[in-house]
């Protein structure tokens, strides 16, 4: 990553926590205003619904310019390839200037063109292999997952997206399932990697952008590893279709389906211990996930209710273990219990959940006004005529 776009998110990182501390009332508006004066940020950047919507308006812009593009070479056949792989080598000479002599960060701009750069180089560079060699279709995929893996780590690991990062590990493990023994490579290799890169998501060493793409790379890690050992995944052989060769579930061994059934439910409650012990909430969320898609498989292969019952029931069941959670630490010393606590800390009022906001607008909302029916109540009148009057 450039040294001054590290440097950028590392300020920009100690101004969003002291914004957070100030919300939560750790600190007060005038040590606010010497951190930021501290840490100063220089670059351009966009809230996140503009954020959003300049990057769909330039890439409106830009896919319509190569889509006349497009229509002014298309019998240009390996010209035309050659063409637009310049257009994304531009793009790219585009991005690098937005991010550093226009000093562009979060402004929606530089992410489409980043975009639209490395589809294009990817797309042109196998446009133009494809139309020299004639590869076979099974080189012409391994060569395709190769130049992702390439261009997306690049990209990502320059200009400090996280997602291009996750991308070229999902094209990673794709290449390594399609390996002899792939199953069990995709089952150690990213169970070996997990831990360093976690480890390596903790370091200071690394700038923000790239400490939360080494947790991509564990996401996608700990995804993999749930793949290559989960029960339906072995049945319907779906790594293996990425060899271009369908198992239907029948032609599955039958002497490994109970350490897959086994597996497929102790990995996600091992992960959730291991997010538990290590205070990681990526990795008890993804416990959670996966104890859920365990829970739907178990519904496939056992019918013991309807599927959206199932559902409601294991739902109602979590709601309910988190109140039992909640009560409990709210219970300790302190409102925590081994350093556990339900409390929000240094977390803005705006970041709630939408289910405490419902909660918090029910409690506080006014009751209804009782409603009162008017009753009859007789006024007298006056009736007459021809000179006559009275009362009734």
């Amino acid at each position: 990553m450039r040294d001054d776009l590290a440097a950028a998110d590392r300020r920009f990182e100690v101004r969003e926590a002291a914004r957070g501390w100030q919300r939560a009332g750790a600190i007060d508006e005038a040590t606010r205003a010497k951190i930021d004066a501290a840490y100063p940020d220089d670059r351009s950047r966009l809230g996140e619904i503009f954020r959003v919507l300049v990057f769909g308006f330039t890439l409106v812009v830009l896919l319509s310019a190569l889509g006349i593009l497009g229509l002014m070479v298309a019998s240009a056949g390996d010209k035309a390839a050659f063409l637009f792989f310049l257009c994304g080598i531009g793009l790219a000479a585009l991005t690098e200037a937005q991010i550093g002599a226009f000093r562009r960060r979060q402004g929606g701009t530089e992410a489409a063109t980043a975009f639209l750069a490395v589809l294009l180089v990817i797309g042109a560079s196998l446009w133009l292999y494809y139309q020299g060699l004639r590869p076979r279709d099974e080189l012409a995929i391994n060569a395709a997952l190769v130049l992702a893996v390439v261009v997306l780590g690049a990209a990502g690991y320059r200009w400090g997206y996280a997602l291009f990062v996750g991308l070229a590990t999902v094209a990673a493990f794709v290449l390594l399932a399609r390996a002899p023994f792939g199953r069990l490579l995709c089952a150690i290799v990213p169970l070996a990697l997990t831990p360093f890169v976690l480890r390596a998501s903790d370091s200071s060493d690394l700038a923000p952008s790239h400490r939360r793409s080494c947790e991509a790379i564990a996401v996608v890690a700990l995804v993999f590893v749930y793949l290559a050992v989960h029960l339906a995944s072995w049945d319907l052989g779906i790594l293996e279709v990425l060899t271009g060769h369908w198992r239907e579930a029948s032609g599955a061994p039958r002497p490994f389906r109970p350490f897959f059934a086994v597996a497929t439910a102790l990995v996600p409650v091992l992960t959730l211990a291991w997010g538990i012990r290590s205070r990681r909430r990526l990795l008890i969320n993804l416990g959670l996930v996966g104890l859920l898609a365990s829970i739907v498989t178990l519904r496939v292969y056992v019918h013991v209710a309807p599927l959206w019952l199932a559902l409601i029931v294991g739902g109602g069941a979590a709601i309910g273990l988190a109140l039992l959670l909640q009560r409990y630490l709210d219970s300790g010393a302190g409102r925590e219990r081994g350093g556990f606590t339900a409390e929000p800390v240094f977390t803005e009022p705006e970041g709630r959940s939408a289910l405490e906001l419902a909660a918090s607008a029910a409690s506080f909302a006014p009751a209804p006004r009782p409603v009162q029916q008017p009753g009859f109540q007789g006024g007298g009148g006056r009736s007459g005529g021809g000179g006559a009057t009275g009362n009734y």
